[in-house]
């Protein structure tokens, strides 16, 4: 049998586990009624930690600390502001949110607290007084004009020494966006953030393209290929150049960044190259066969330069960068393109002197007297610089009360002015044209004209002068 000192023993350790067993459960119960009003261990309310605190101690914390509260705000170039509590009129809204979060609490479940954080970023709310923060806001330096400077897109820009274009890089600028960063900055102060950083917001207008932004590079390449045109335009005894120094001037870049050539540029220069250049109808000097200095005007013959032509050709080779020597495009050619474009072979009419000289290859082959239109009756023969549209023979020339026959007939006019025997007449010279000329036509005897027929051919210039 067991001793009675054994038995006591034992009963007396299992008192002991009872006791032990009602006083671990006393402290949990105490420990759990202490949960009861106040924070679970590892509870974090809008970033204040609330652990074994109650609801009135947090609030007090909580008006403290925003007596205490700035934001300071980071902007670009290192420059910072503060704002605080104050400028805004920060304040703790009592909507009984810390009430609603202690009171979902179990206080029976506080062991497990230990074993995980409780988090409520948006637990307290926080509000600021619309009209003290609006004028805090609109009187930040950030915001000030003056100190204000806009983003700017890179671009590219024209080297005159180079003749070539070269990126500017982009400005950032402090521009800041105005309603965005309104509403950025008003959260986070409600947040009690203690710092923004307003770059890394998004809150400042950017440059849309960079010096490296695949569009600027491609314009960029396609402005150097424009100004690397190079046009040397030939008129034979002189020539003009068109280069990039004169192309720049003729282009612009889009918003989208697309090269636009101006047409209305390039149209008013190859209209300066034809005024410089043309020569149908324009006053020229021209020395007669016979010795004597004359000034001739008007006149089909001579060369002009179809401008659409060559404005549409020109925009095409600048597009392609082309470097050539050429001729412009041609509404009108002569036989020659020298500046003296008369040349040395021509017929010359001298209506004063009634005469007609052929001169080939600067030398006088026909020399004959003529007879030309009759002035009297208001036919006179047209003075300018002509060419030979066509020549044919056995022709019959036609008008009003007339009817010809002629062996020879070389036109220069449109309007039936030409060249041409005149076997009804056995005189010429003189002033036989004041009374008896002709309808407008040169008369010429016939050994004459046959003469130049044979040695002449269309598009050659006749000058016809007093």
């Amino acid at each position: 049998m067991e001793s009675l000192k054994s038995k006591f023993t034992k009963l007396d350790k299992k008192k002991k586990a009872v006791v032990f067993a009602a006083v671990l459960i006393g402290i949990y119960l105490l420990i759990s009624l202490f949960f009861q009003y106040h924070f679970f261990p590892g509870t974090e309310i809008n970033g204040y930690s609330c652990g074994f605190h109650s609801v009135k101690k947090m609030k007090k914390t909580v008006e403290k600390s925003i007596k205490e509260y700035e934001i300071t705000l980071s902007e670009r170039d290192g420059k910072k502001e503060k704002i605080t509590s104050d400028q805004v009129g920060l304040s703790f809204l009592d909507d009984g949110g810390l009430e609603k979060i202690k009171n979902n609490q179990k206080g029976y479940e506080w062991i497990t607290a230990f074993f995980q954080k409780q988090d409520y970023p948006e637990g307290m709310t926080f509000v600021v007084d619309e009209s003290a923060y609006t004028n805090t806001f609109n009187s930040l330096n950030t915001l000030d004009k003056e100190q204000v400077v806009a983003p700017e897109d890179a671009f590219s820009q024209y080297d005159e020494t180079e003749n070539a274009y070269h990126i500017v890089e982009e400005v950032y600028g402090n521009t800041v966006k105005k309603k965005k960063f309104y509403e950025v900055l008003e959260n986070a102060i409600k947040q009690k953030q203690k710092e923004i950083d307003i770059d890394k917001e998004g809150c400042y207008k950017n440059p849309v393209y960079k010096n490296d932004s695949p569009e600027i590079l491609k314009s960029n390449t396609l402005l150097n290929r424009y100004v690397s045109t190079d046009i040397v335009y030939d008129f034979d005894d002189r020539t003009q150049e068109l280069t990039g120094k004169t192309i720049h001037k003729w282009l612009s870049v889009t918003d989208e960044l697309k090269i636009k050539i101006d047409q209305k540029k390039v149209k008013k220069y190859i209209s300066n190259m034809a005024k410089k250049y043309d020569t149908v109808g324009v006053k020229r000097e021209f020395t007669s066969i016979a010795g004597n200095r004359v000034t001739v005007e008007g006149g089909t013959y001579g060369w002009k330069i179809d401008q659409d032509a060559e404005v549409s050709k020109l925009i095409k080779q600048i597009k392609k960068g082309k470097q050539e020597k050429r001729a412009p495009e041609y509404e009108h050619i002569a036989k020659s393109r020298k500046e003296y474009d008369i040349g040395d072979t021509y017929v010359e009419v001298d209506l004063g002197a009634q005469y007609m000289w052929y001169y080939k290859d600067g030398k006088t082959m026909v020399s004959t007297p003529v007879v030309t239109g009759d002035v009297s009756k208001g036919r006179g023969t047209p003075t300018g610089v002509y060419y030979i549209l066509y020549k044919t023979t056995d022709y019959t020339l036609t008008g009003q009360g007339y009817e010809s026959e002629v062996d020879y007939w070389l036109p220069f006019t449109q309007m039936g002015v030409g060249i041409h025997d005149s076997s009804w007449r056995n005189d010429y010279g003189r002033d036989i044209y004041t009374y008896d000329g002709s309808h407008g036509c040169v008369n010429t005897p016939l050994e004459a004209v046959k003469k130049i027929y044979n040695n002449i051919e269309s598009t050659y210039p006749v000058v016809v002068h007093w």
